[in-house]
């Protein structure tokens, strides 16, 4: 589990490096996943996810909680220990909250006990092998970042939704810049580092959805009965 001096959260899009063009295409993202997302009650999670909308999906009601106080927001809790019973919520979306926490494994954790079975959840993170991570490096840009050492590179993240019992659904990937997509880079990349680093994309958004697969004891097998049982045949003089 990671765990980095952070910095507070921001209370809208606009107090992020090009936020407002980030927001808009995660929109887009959120516009094309959501017919495909169904339930009673969505959350999300602090000012970032608020100002997100799923209003194309068939998720009736939407929760917005913070982990501090901001405009609009319903319920006050910390993400690692969500006042909702296990399996009570059917959507969860964390726009850029693992990025800002301490606790982002302790955050997906609780994420997945309040999850109902086949429950979604929705990430939106900063990639640190990115134009993201390299604006970190500049003053000037630096206090409308994350901390790097609080980004979660994907694979990563996949790994852990994994270990979790998620299904990555989908995935995409933003730029702030198309300065460093060409597309060789982009060629090598896929080949010699698939894992770690295939994209230099800033952000990156993923789609999962919890699941639970039923066990099914195996019955013990008692050994087939003897052909000939002591007695059955005597030999003929």
């Amino acid at each position: 589990m990671k765990s980095a001096s952070t910095v507070a959260a921001p209370a809208s899009w606009q107090r992020l490096l090009r936020g407002r063009h980030l927001a808009e295409q995660l929109q887009l993202r959120l516009d094309e996943w959501a017919p495909s997302l169904f339930g009673f009650t969505l959350l999300k999670v602090d000012a970032l996810s608020a100002a997100l909308s799923l209003e194309r999906s068939r998720l009736l009601h939407s929760v917005l909680m913070g982990q501090s106080g901001f405009e609009g927001m319903e319920l006050l809790g910390d993400a690692t220990a969500m006042p909702f019973a296990p399996g009570s919520l059917d959507a969860c979306l964390l726009a850029h909250v693992l990025d800002y926490s301490k606790h982002p494994h302790a955050i997906l954790r609780e994420t997945e006990v309040v999850l109902r079975d086949d429950g979604w959840l929705i990430i939106a993170g900063f990639n640190p092998y990115s134009s993201a991570g390299l604006a970190c490096l500049f003053p000037a840009l630096r206090h409308r970042l994350p901390p790097w050492q609080s980004m979660l590179a994907p694979g990563r993240l996949e790994d852990w939704l994994k270990l979790l019992g998620f299904e990555v659904i989908e995935r995409d990937d933003l730029s702030l810049t198309g300065l460093f997509e060409f597309p060789l880079l982009g060629q090598w990349r896929r080949r010699y580092c698939p894992r770690f680093c295939p994209s230099l994309a800033a952000v990156y958004i993923i789609l999962a959805r919890k699941r639970r697969y039923p066990l099914t004891p195996i019955r013990k097998l008692s050994p087939a009965p003897r052909a000939l049982q002591p007695g059955m045949a005597c030999q003929r003089e």
